[in-house]
C-alpha cells in the first residue's frame, strides 16, 4: 500500500509540472549554394506584420498612395497570376492603378499572417495566407487562395513580393 500512494504521489507531482520547449530558432534556408545556407528562422516582430497589413489594406482597398508609401523604390514582384519576377517602379501609384484598372472592388479573408527573420542576417519578411475575391467592373468575379511572402528591407519598406495562387473549389 505504501508503494502504491508513493507512486501516486510521484505521479500526481510530475503530472503538475508543466512542459514547455522553448523555441528560439527553428527550421533551415536549404538552397544548395546561397550565402543563407543552413540558418535558421527566428520570430519576427509584429511591427513588421502590422506594416504588411497596412500595406496589402492599401491593395485591398484600392489605394494605391498607401501601397506606395509603404514600398521601396523598386519592388521586386513575382506574380502568383503571371510567370516572371519584375522590378515594379514604386516611386508613383502607375503599377498599382493599372494592375487595378479593371477591377471594382477586392475582398480578403485572411488566414495567417507571420512574420519571421532569418538568424544572424538583415532577411525579414511576412508569410500570409488569405483568401481573395476580385470584382471586376464587367460584372464578374474572380476568387483565389493566395499564398505571399512580404520581404522587408532595412528602410522597413515593403522590397519583394513574392505570391502564389490557387483556385478555390
Amino acid at each position: 500500500m505504501k508503494k502504491l500512494l508513493i507512486l501516486f504521489i510521484s505521479f500526481s507531482i510530475l503530472s503538475c509540472q508543466k512542459n514547455s520547449v522553448d523555441v528560439s530558432s527553428a527550421g533551415e534556408w536549404m538552397m544548395e549554394g546561397s550565402v543563407n545556407q543552413g540558418k535558421k528562422y527566428i520570430m519576427g516582430d509584429d511591427s513588421d506584420a502590422d506594416l504588411a497589413m497596412k500595406f496589402m489594406d492599401g491593395y485591398e482597398n484600392m489605394d494605391p498612395q498607401t501601397v506606395v508609401d509603404l514600398s521601396a523604390d523598386i519592388v521586386k514582384f513575382h506574380p502568383g497570376d503571371v510567370a516572371g519576377v519584375f522590378d515594379v517602379d514604386m516611386t508613383n501609384t502607375d503599377f498599382i492603378v493599372e494592375r487595378q484598372k479593371d477591377m471594382d472592388s477586392i475582398s480578403r479573408n485572411y488566414i495567417f499572417i507571420m512574420p519571421l527573420k532569418m538568424e544572424g542576417t538583415n532577411v525579414r519578411f511576412v508569410e500570409t495566407s488569405f483568401s481573395e475575391t476580385t470584382y471586376l467592373k464587367d460584372g464578374t468575379s474572380k476568387s483565389v487562395g493566395v499564398y505571399e511572402k512580404l520581404y522587408i528591407n532595412t528602410d522597413n519598406k515593403i522590397s519583394r513580393v513574392v505570391q502564389w495562387h490557387r483556385p478555390t473549389n
